[in-house]
């Protein structure tokens, strides 16, 4: 059923229900103050007729054969419409109009029944003559009939009333649900794209085999949200609140179903990526085991295999771990960030590569109580491969390397890290935070600086490598905003 028809139907039933309760109301009112008005009457007419009939009786006690006739007709006339009775002594002196056969006692106002009618009357003495009365009585009909009438008409104008209910209620249900069907059909256009766009936004098959859009293109072809929200300007403080619930869902949904884009992207990404570096560490260690086999291996190849062997394994479990890294960082979510001592994760960085890299002297200058809103874990890991980066590519032909760590706090949070090895030369410092980009006999992944660079970019920051000012080397640079807000994330994939 529609909520304008149960308006309609509530109204139908409801304004009925007012009207009868209400004329209920009026009508005892009228009635109370119909009886008032009758008593009243009566009384007045008594005090009026008791002069009169106390004469009339005087003169039918003191000259009986000569009946007052003139007395007889004015209390005739004076009587009104109802009825009136002189009483003397247990016999009626005179009647006049409708009365009961017997006469009521007391001076009323009161009721008398006689058979199925009722009398309403009131009663006097006449002077001094204590057994003569003066009655007036009012058949009870004439009242009854008036508040009938009344009553009549209570019924006719609450039936009226409910055919004006109906009316009004269809009316008024539909003005009043409008915001709400047009709330209706807002939300019945959301996500429902034209045959236009539907047709442009579905690529042929050619399409599809040449070319994969990417995450930052999937992003762009999604719709606004100005496209995609139910408008919250009805009005209606109920409706609005409700269209405002709404978006509110909608966001959540299109946030969750964003997050799996971007989570079946960077898996897809990733698998690709593992699968075409994963290719040459696994033939040359295929090789290596097929040689293993050989019956003419002498101990010192045998040797120098399984060394190849095990350099080739620690590879591969390091790029594997690269990148399991990289697609966490483009899976991370804004509610990671939170208020973190960028103090301590420094230092204690510093202190496990003192441990990881005996050969190496680190010497640390990290000022006290920096803080930063960001990702601790994410930040560990900028810290982490910039001192093994250094400690591994910045030694000496002796194989020492002199590394010093420095993190101040100013307009930006700069945090550097600086070799004394054989730098970087201009025109590669740059290519140098691309993937798998590795000088000739590194045993890295090729990922490092790439993860660094994704991590300050995911803080709002940016990664630079440059030279010492203070001499040959390499000074691999960080630096963050000292803003307290989240930052926005990046929509750059890392694994494409």
């Amino acid at each position: 059923m529609k909520l304008s028809t149960r308006f309609a139907l509530c109204l139908a039933v409801a304004l009925p229900l007012l009207v009868a309760l209400a004329g209920l109301v009026v009508l005892g009112l009228v009635s109370r103050d119909l009886r008032a008005q009758r008593d009243d009457q009566l009384t007045s007419r008594l005090k009026a007729l008791s002069p009169m009939a106390a004469t009339f009786a005087w003169r039918t006690r003191t000259t009986p054969a000569w009946p007052p006739d003139l007395l007889q007709r004015r209390l005739a006339a004076a009587a009104g419409t109802g009825g009136a009775c002189v009483v003397e002594g247990g016999r009626n002196l005179l009647v006049i109009g409708d009365v009961p056969g017997t006469m009521p006692s007391g001076a009323g106002p009161g009721d008398h029944a006689e058979g199925e009618r009722r009398w309403r009357f009131v009663a006097t003495e006449l002077g001094l003559q204590r057994d003569a009365r003066l009655i007036l009585f009012e058949p009870d009909e004439r009242l009854t009939g008036q508040i009938g009438l009344l009553a009549d008409r209570l019924l006719s104008v609450t039936l009226a009333a409910a055919g004006v209910g109906v009316l009004a209620g269809l009316a008024l249900g539909g003005f009043a649900v409008r915001p709400l069907a047009r709330l209706g059909r807002q939300a019945r256009t959301i996500d429902t794209p034209s045959r236009t766009e539907t047709r442009l936004a579905t690529p042929s098959r050619t399409e599809t085999r040449l070319a994969t859009p990417s995450r930052t293109e999937t992003r762009l072809a999604t719709p606004s949200r100005t496209e995609t929200r139910l408008a919250t300007t009805a009005g209606v403080a109920e409706i609005d609140e409700l269209a405002r619930l709404l978006n509110a869902l909608l966001d959540r949904r299109d946030a969750a179903v964003t997050r799996t884009g971007e989570a079946l992207e960077t898996a897809r990404a990733f698998a690709a990526t593992a699968a075409h570096e994963l290719r040459t560490p696994l033939t040359s260690m295929g090789t290596n085991l097929t040689l293993l086999d050989h019956p003419r291996l002498d101990p010192e190849e045998h040797a120098e295999i399984v060394a190849d062997l095990l350099a080739e394994h620690g590879r591969l479990q390091r790029l594997v771990t690269m990148l399991r890294r990289l697609a966490r960082g483009e899976l991370l979510d804004a509610d990671s960030f939170a208020e973190t001592d960028l103090t301590g994760i420094v230092s204690d960085a510093v202190e496990d590569a003192r441990r990881r890299h005996p050969h190496a002297t680190i010497t640390a200058r990290v000022a006290d109580g920096v803080r930063v809103c960001g990702w601790a874990e994410g930040l560990r890991l900028v810290a982490d491969n910039l001192l093994d980066n250094a400690a591994v590519h910045g030694a000496d032909a002796s194989g020492h390397a002199a590394i010093t760590v420095t993190l101040d706090a100013g307009k930006d949070i700069v945090f550097a890290v600086q070799d004394a090895g054989p730098g970087v030369r201009p025109g590669d410092r740059d290519a140098m935070f691309a993937r798998f980009r590795r000088r000739p006999g590194s045993p890295g992944s090729g990922l490092g600086l790439t993860l660094v660079r994704q991590q300050a970019t995911l803080h709002g920051g940016t990664a630079t490598l440059g030279a010492c000012p203070d001499g040959p080397g390499t000074r691999a640079e960080v630096r963050l905003p000292t803003t307290d807000r989240r930052p926005p994330l990046s929509v750059t994939s890392w694994l494409e």
